[in-house]
């Protein structure tokens, strides 16, 4: 009985060590728009009737994300200084249809997958005067005639109202 008693606290105690062992910390932490203008040199443009505004800031990345929610559609934005064209969504589908769009004076991408009746639509685009790669993603149940392109040149926009 004392055996199986110690066996079970040794196996309670190695559980919770191991836990802990594999926990990985968040690298996101919450941040403002003025935080990410001076993390990296740049910030988001908010598209007008956008609620629940929310920043976050992955220094390790120098990586800044901005989430909302615009028509009921909840919406993740993000922005990160580059030299080049990348993909930084941090979203990692199928991606069933890819298609060349403009943002402002930008090339870009336009990207939709499907999954669990769940339609994903992403939005790439590069800044090249700037240096700086944004995606915007939004997800839905039927995303049929939506165009994720208007919302993106909306926050580039509303963005150099700022700049």
């Amino acid at each position: 009985m004392k055996r199986t008693i110690i066996a079970l606290l040794c196996a309670v105690v190695a559980t919770g060590l191991l836990a802990s062992a594999l926990a990985v910390a968040n690298p996101w932490v919450e941040s403002t728009s003025g935080d990410i203008a001076e993390a990296i040199g740049a910030t988001f443009g908010v598209p007008e009737g956008a609620e629940d505004v929310a920043y976050s800031l992955m220094p390790s990345e120098n990586l800044a994300e901005m989430r909302f929610t615009l028509d009921g559609m909840e919406y993740t934005a993000r922005i990160k200084p580059s030299e080049e064209f990348d993909d930084i969504s941090g979203l990692y589908y199928e991606w069933k249809n890819e298609e060349p769009c403009v943002i402002a004076f930008m090339q870009g991408l336009v990207k939709r997958a499907t999954e669990e009746g769940e339609t994903i639509d992403l939005c790439l685009w590069h800044d090249a005067v700037m240096g700086l790669m944004y995606s915007l993603s939004a997800s839905g149940k039927d995303l049929d005639g939506f165009d994720i392109t208007a919302v993106a040149g909306a926050i580039y926009a509303q963005a150099s109202e700022v700049s």
